[in-house]
């Protein structure tokens, strides 16, 4: 284990504080967790922090309490953690943060622990659906020559790949996950965290700020996404086409590209039938009078039942139009090689041009060198691994990594009379606009998400472990509205020693000023809807009965105590853009109006990093249509 056997006692003693009815077994799984995660400097922090914990002299300047952590008593224990949840020290705070989600979210998404408070876990076991793409095994190191190598299998890699394959190229496609179907879709969710997300679903930014869900498996986030297909919006469309001159995107033919792949993924809105959590959601819109729309989604033939809220962890009946089942397979069909457990870490520059990828691919704890050569790169791993892999290769523009959007999301949250079961029904079926333009196109979107042990448990506030108990077990009565905001300003990423993504990010007070807005207008939709007590997933507890004319704005204000700044309000990014943005200029962008590196031959990207800024709506509509049509401009050159 990466953790010594100083820090593994006290790791001990924390996990029994946080969780007070925890497994025996709590803390090493914890540890198994951190062995895990992708920086070793986050590693060493979380052993440095876990053996601080026993200094006398530390814990009497911090808090007073001249004692190891070890030898406190139970309560001196929670006093001390509450300290660290709450401080004015923004280390203290990623630190506190950083033990809590690791063990609450383990515990909490352990198999069977789930019944405990009233959630049923998987419905059933998988289906045993064959897979019909057969990925290249790679048992020694390895060359390979084609025409196209494409980093990346999602949104942007898949359709690119697609689309190269059926005009005849010779295709090569590198995925960092596995290769998991219907057949692996076990939905235990902490299974489902460790085999589909990246990094396990422990991504952050570098403070732990943010909590960063992306895919990491064959497919990428459409495996996992909630279907959710927008069009990119005609004002959003106009800004990249004007303020970024790239008039492609006002025009027919990046329209085209919209419609192939909205109709090769079957996007409809005729599968909006509401879930528990959206009939809350609908009811206080109705009495509000605010706007409501039924959400497209990339679905055929979608049960709409108690399964499909559990579509974050692989849709079992493949209902989901991910490009596992569509332009993957049309590239399998036709000849594309594909590797998975491939982790490309550099392209081969020579004289400014691309001549292809060197990665490593593991198979059963072996781990192999893979060169492909190539007459064409696409890079499409994402807005945290695209810019990242570019600069380990190299490349130098002043924007690379730069201009990072998140679309910052969080919630309120709500107890309620009924049973709401906010875990199961149909996914995303209605949202909201009525702030989506609060200024030159910038606010928040209303939706929902299927609140899962996991999710809840990162909600919750801790103050002591019953206290947290208590509060995790709500969750069949808990409502959300989920706060999707638009984000003008962005981040970074950089790389560290080891050329591991590092993403730096903080909201700035422009966001600050709508995100605010937003936990104030949901918890006002949340009153009209009936909620019964009404919470934001702050570091402690900050709640309102609803009730009284300045019930809501006396809440708000303890909000405002509580603070906004990192670890202290819950904020999660499901949708990750701009950090390769394209652009008119090499000053101020990545890639051209082609989807090319400025001043690399043959080198490409094709994914949400293409971004000129947020899209404003969940993008994987948008990159598919980039990537078909940059796939168009690839095949021509």
């Amino acid at each position: 284990m990466s953790l010594s056997p100083a820090a593994l006692r006290v790791l001990h003693a924390v996990a029994a504080t946080l969780v007070a009815d925890g497994a025996p077994d709590l803390s090493d799984r914890v540890a198994r967790k951190i062995d895990v995660l992708p920086r070793a400097a986050d590693r060493a922090e979380l052993d440095l922090l876990l053996r601080l914990f026993e200094s006398r002299v530390i814990n009497f300047l911090l808090a007073g309490i001249p004692q190891p952590f070890t030898r406190m008593s139970s309560e001196r224990r929670e006093r001390y953690l509450r300290g660290w949840a709450t401080s004015r020290i923004p280390q203290r705070r990623k630190a506190f943060q950083a033990l809590k989600r690791l063990t609450t979210a383990t515990h909490y998404t352990t198999a069977g622990v789930g019944r405990t408070i009233g959630y049923p876990g998987p419905l059933g076991p998988p289906p045993s659906t064959p897979k019909p793409i057969r990925p290249l095994a790679i048992t020694r190191d390895t060359t390979l020559d084609c025409d196209v190598v494409i980093i990346g299998s999602g949104a942007g890699g898949g359709v690119v790949a697609g689309e190269l394959a059926t005009r005849g190229k010779d295709v090569v496609v590198l995925e960092k996950g596995g290769y998991r179907n219907e057949a692996d879709f076990t939905h235990v969710e902490g299974e489902a965290l460790e085999t589909l997300y990246d990094a396990g679903g422990l991504l952050t930014s570098r403070d732990l700020g943010l909590l960063v869900l992306q895919g990491s498996t064959l497919g990428g986030g459409t495996v996992i996404n909630y279907t959710t297909s927008f069009r990119t919006p005609d004002a959003v469309r106009d800004e990249w086409a004007s303020r970024h001159d790239l008039p492609h995107f006002a025009g027919p033919e990046f329209t085209g590209s919209l419609d192939a792949v909205a109709q090769r993924i079957a996007v409809n809105t005729a599968h909006d039938t509401p879930s528990g959590r959206d009939q809350v959601l609908i009811r206080g819109l109705e009495r509000l009078g605010w706007h409501q729309g039924s959400l497209p989604r990339d679905v055929r033939g979608c049960s709409q039942d108690d399964a499909c809220g559990y579509c974050g962890f692989g849709c079992r009946r493949g209902a989901k139009q991910s490009t596992l089942i569509t332009y993957l397979q049309d590239a399998a069909s036709r000849g594309a090689r594909i590797v998975v457990d491939c982790d490309a870490r550099r392209i081969v520059l020579e004289h400014s041009r691309a001549l292809g990828v060197v990665a490593r691919v593991t198979r059963e704890g072996q781990t192999h060198t893979l060169t492909v050569r190539a007459r064409a790169v696409v890079v499409a791993g994402g807005s945290i691994h695209s810019p990242a892999l570019l600069l380990r290769s190299g490349v130098a523009l002043p924007a690379l990594g730069r201009h990072l959007a998140l679309h910052p999301a969080t919630a309120v949250l709500a107890e309620m009379d009924e049973d709401v079961r906010p875990w199961t029904g149909t996914i995303q079926p209605r949202y909201s606009d009525q702030f989506a333009d609060l200024s030159d196109g910038y606010g928040f979107k209303f939706e929902t998400a299927p609140l899962h042990p996991s999710l809840q448990a990162l909600s919750a506030p801790w103050e002591s472990a019953a206290q947290h108990q208590a509060r995790v077990a709500q969750l069949p009565h808990t409502a959300l509205v989920g706060i999707l905001l638009r984000d003008r300003f962005g981040g970074r990423v950089t790389i560290d020693r080891d050329g591991y993504p590092v993403v730096d990010y903080r909201l700035s007070r422009y966001d600050g000023r709508h995100l605010r807005l937003g936990l104030e207008t949901a918890a006002e939709l949340l009153e009209a809807a009936g909620a019964r007590v009404i919470w934001a997933p702050l570091a402690r507890f900050v709640g309102y009965q609803p009730g009284g004319s300045r019930a809501r704005q006396d809440w708000l204000a303890r909000v405002d105590a509580a603070g906004w700044g990192p670890n202290e309000l819950l904020l999660v990014t499901f949708h990750q853009m701009a950090s390769c943005r394209m652009g008119s200029s090499a000053r101020s962008s990545v890639v051209d109006a082609e989807n090319r590196v400025w001043g690399m031959q043959n080198l490409f990207v094709a994914d949400a990093s293409t971004f000129p800024s947020a899209s404003g709506v969940n993008p994987m509509l948008t990159v598919m249509a980039i990537a078909h049509r940059a796939a168009s401009i690839i095949a021509a050159h």
